[in-house]
């Protein structure tokens, strides 16, 4: 059975309607719902919706991986999904078709792809420290995608940075440990993008999460980290 995990704050907009969704659809057992501190009313539309709510354990920000690290400790389904709350055009098909592979025993780890070009720091900061340090997972799409799923004893076996690093982090560990992932085609994802103020934070912890692991596999020493770390407000300045 599924467990869908909504990491979630000041997402009133959305909330409501994306755990209605996520409820109906096929074999998901529970939805929760991660609240980070939200001010407006995310808690009380998701308690409407359904959701069983969990309040982050830890207020740091950002915390986007607590939040994750909460919803695998409370899921209780052998399948968890994790979606961002903010998407606008989710459908249950969506869940369905990152849930298939595992499944089906194709993949016990599943990253969303959808139809849209990456983002900036994936093209400036992700693609090129994967290029450089971890090639075998360049020909992922959206290596930074939130939307995915895992068996719980494979989010169980891995640790999570508790920033935006998380998701790299965890594809990261997860192909070092030798798991089974694929990457699936979920559609077009409407959502609202991040303000550059997020992006360069959301950079920072990219960067971190990769480097860091390079430098445990003796990939880079710590100068380069801190060389390669001074370059990121030029890197996602660079864009317009």
């Amino acid at each position: 059975m599924i467990s869908v995990c909504f990491p979630a704050k000041n997402e009133e907009k959305f909330i409501e309607r994306n755990v209605k969704i996520a409820k109906r659809t096929q074999n998901v057992m529970e939805v929760i719902v991660i609240d980070g501190g939200s001010t407006d009313n995310t808690v009380k539309k998701a308690l409407k919706a359904g959701a069983h709510v969990v309040y982050q354990s830890n207020l740091k920000y950002p915390g986007k991986g607590i939040a994750m690290r909460d919803g695998v400790y409370y899921a209780r389904g052998s399948i968890i999904v994790f979606l961002d709350a903010d998407i606008k055009n989710l459908d249950s098909s969506m869940i369905l078709s990152l849930t298939k592979p595992i499944v089906n025993g194709e993949a016990d780890f599943v990253k969303g792809a959808f139809g849209r070009k990456a983002g900036r720091v994936t093209e400036l900061v992700a693609r090129p420290l994967l290029r450089m340090f971890y090639p075998e997972l360049i020909s992922f799409s959206q290596p930074l995608s939130g939307e995915i799923a895992g068996l719980k004893s494979v989010f169980l076996s891995v640790s999570f940075e508790d920033d935006w690093g998380v998701d790299i982090g965890i594809l990261i560990d997860l192909y070092k440990k030798g798991v089974k992932i694929v990457e699936v085609n979920i559609g077009f994802k409407d959502h609202d993008m991040k303000p550059l103020y997020l992006l360069t934070d959301m950079a920072y912890d990219v960067a971190k999460a990769i480097l860091t692991r390079a430098m445990i596999d003796g990939k880079i020493d710590r100068i380069g980290y801190d060389r390669y770390i001074k370059t990121i407000p030029e890197k996602i300045g660079e864009s317009k």
